[in-house]
């Protein structure tokens, strides 16, 4: 069992919908940001783990390099939600908005 969760700077649209969009590659109502990027790579070098279990992947990358800037989606599996206060609180301090898919709610 997992939980995911969606943080972005910059979307046009409702956070549900951006959400649902990207679980099919759907990234147009993203803009892309360096706060999203600084983001990532803060949240790989606390925590080296998450790279298993976010997007966008680095093939993902490949294909959208802009994506690295647009969000980042956390699949994080019952034994990483330990962490979920921590990734929060790095959230709000790169000034994010997101969504819970388990919660079905905007933060």
């Amino acid at each position: 069992m997992s939980s995911d969760f969606a943080f972005w700077k910059v979307g046009v649209g409702d956070p549900g919908e951006i959400y649902d969009g990207l679980a099919d590659g759907a990234t147009d109502p993203l803009e892309p940001h360096p706060d999203v990027t600084r983001f990532r790579g803060e949240l790989l070098s606390r925590w080296p783990d998450l790279v298993d279990v976010l997007e966008p992947t680095e093939h993902d990358l490949a294909d959208a390099p802009d994506d690295v800037a647009k969000y980042v989606l956390l699949t994080l599996p019952v034994g990483m939600l330990d962490q979920l206060d921590g990734i929060y609180e790095l959230a709000r301090q790169h000034g994010l908005r997101g969504y819970s898919g388990v919660a079905e709610e905007a933060f």
